[in-house]
């Protein structure tokens, strides 16, 4: 908070001014190489401070001079400070200065004035930037890294350092410079006025990583690419983000009470220990009904859906559809037990965890037994899932049967079993390697599903080099 002078409220200003020294008296004072002649009026509008300490008792000074070994050239802007008028900072050196004799001369107001002042200062590579505060009035966008690192230079000073220790001048410090991208900022105080630029995604890829670094929260979710719509099939609204850009604490379930079966969304699903379970012959035409033991009561299961509310900006939630870009995700059809699951690794895997691993478990499902146990240091999970409602497409040919693909295909190539992640086992079946996928999120007492909604994948070495184009 701001610094309470002559009993005024903070960031008020009183037009009054103490009588601290005889307001007629002239006073002599030379800093640096400069001097100074001011009124005991113009000491005392900003006191009690050193200057009304040093000349209580005495009358006008006459030929005596007060002299200070400070810089002339921020003193002229105290004398234009204490004489009432306005003070133009031109940058985060002389804003630095001026703070820092503010505190060596014990000016209460301007201290105040200070850390009101409505602008920050920092040098980003370089180049001086002078930061409105009225930028971050946005929710998320403040506290961000210039307030911080404000309050933090006030904190110093609040708690005496340099009065406690009795110091014959304050220590130097050092005015705020970023080693980040000028440009860049220049563009986020661009948009955080207001403005709209067109942003390819490389680009809009680096301004949300200054973001995070600024903490420019709200900003940063305004940024990330997301697409909201209405299903008509669900009477809901859904929105899709890429699985890297999600928040996790804007996920949460819902609490459906409609088995997702009925939707004919779920062919396989698993129990906790990861066994098979199967749901009705028409739901899985082409792949034979694996024998089993659990009852129908827990095939047909009441999943809950991930929903997503984007932090700062949504009022409501939305169905949760997630994007994966990246090539370390695998089908995996296990030929023995009749089982798609989805194999993920490193980053898709990594990202996985940070957005979902929290939430799953606020909701009993423990991820760490879909963890693949093996040499790999990365991550490595391996979750069931569903394709009965996907778009597929594989080898760039639409598949509007995947199943079919499955039966017709030998399905003897050696693929990881994983009904058993404890145990890393090998089994005869079919891998399909995604390029790019988009995926629901389904939680049920303790059971976790993935269901695609579409998929572009390719089978084989072959199919991959097709994919290939030169430089």
């Amino acid at each position: 908070m701001a610094e309470q002078v002559s009993g005024m409220e903070p960031g008020r200003f009183d037009p009054t001014i103490p009588h601290l020294l005889p307001h007629e008296n002239m006073y002599k004072i030379q800093v640096g190489t400069k001097l100074f002649k001011i009124s005991g009026a113009s000491l005392s509008s900003d006191g009690p401070s050193f200057f009304t300490e040093r000349f209580a008792g005495t009358k006008s000074q006459g030929e005596n001079v007060l002299f200070i070994d400070r810089s002339a050239e921020i003193f002229e802007l105290i004398y234009l400070h204490l004489q009432g008028y306005f003070i133009e900072i031109k940058d985060e050196v002389q804003f630095t200065m001026l703070f820092a004799d503010a505190m060596y001369y014990g000016l209460p107001r301007l201290r105040a004035l200070l850390r009101e002042y409505e602008y920050y200062f920092a040098n980003i590579s370089g180049r001086t930037f002078k930061i409105a505060r009225s930028l971050f009035s946005r929710e998320g966008d403040s506290p961000n890294y210039f307030s911080m690192t404000s309050n933090a230079l006030y904190a110093d000073s609040h708690a005496g350092v340099f009065i406690n220790k009795k110091l014959i001048r304050p220590p130097p410090q050092s005015a705020l410079s970023v080693p980040r991208s000028a440009e860049l900022f220049q563009e986020l105080l661009q948009l955080l006025g207001g403005a709209s630029l067109e942003l390819d995604d490389k680009r809009r890829e680096s301004l949300i990583k200054e973001c995070r670094y600024y903490r420019f929260l709200n900003l940063e979710q305004r940024l990330i690419k997301a697409r909201a719509s209405f299903n008509q099939l669900t009477q809901g609204e859904t929105i899709l983000l890429a699985l890297k850009d999600i928040a996790r604490n804007g996920v949460s379930f819902n609490q459906s009470s409609k088995p997702m079966a009925q939707d004919g969304c779920c062919p396989t699903a698993t129990t906790g220990e990861n066994t098979p379970v199967s749901v009705s012959d028409d739901q899985q035409p082409l792949l034979k009904k694996p024998k089993t033991d659990v009852p129908a009561d827990k095939a047909r299961k009441n999943w809950n859906l991930a929903q997503y509310k984007r932090p700062y900006l949504d009022t409501r939630t939305r169905d949760l559809l997630f994007q994966i870009d990246t090539m370390d995700c695998t089908l995996i059809f296990n030929r023995q037990r009749k089982t798609v699951h989805l194999e993920m690794m490193d980053q898709a895997a990594m990202h996985f965890e940070k957005v979902f691993a929290a939430v799953l478990h606020e909701n009993d499902v423990d991820l760490s037994k879909f963890r693949i146990k093996d040499q790999r240091k990365s991550a490595h999970l391996g979750l069931p899932a569903c394709l009965s409602i996907g778009d597929c497409v594989v080898n760039g040919s639409r598949c509007s049967q995947i199943y079919r693909l499955v039966a017709e295909s030998s399905c003897d190539e050696k693929v990881v079993d994983l009904t058993n992640a404890d145990k890393l086992s090998y089994c005869s079946g079919l891998q399909l390697h995604l390029t790019k996928s988009i995926w629901k999120l389904g939680v049920s007492n303790g059971d976790i599903i993935l269901i695609a909604l579409k998929v572009d994948a390719f089978t084989g070495a072959r199919e991959f080099c097709k994919k290939l184009d030169y430089l």
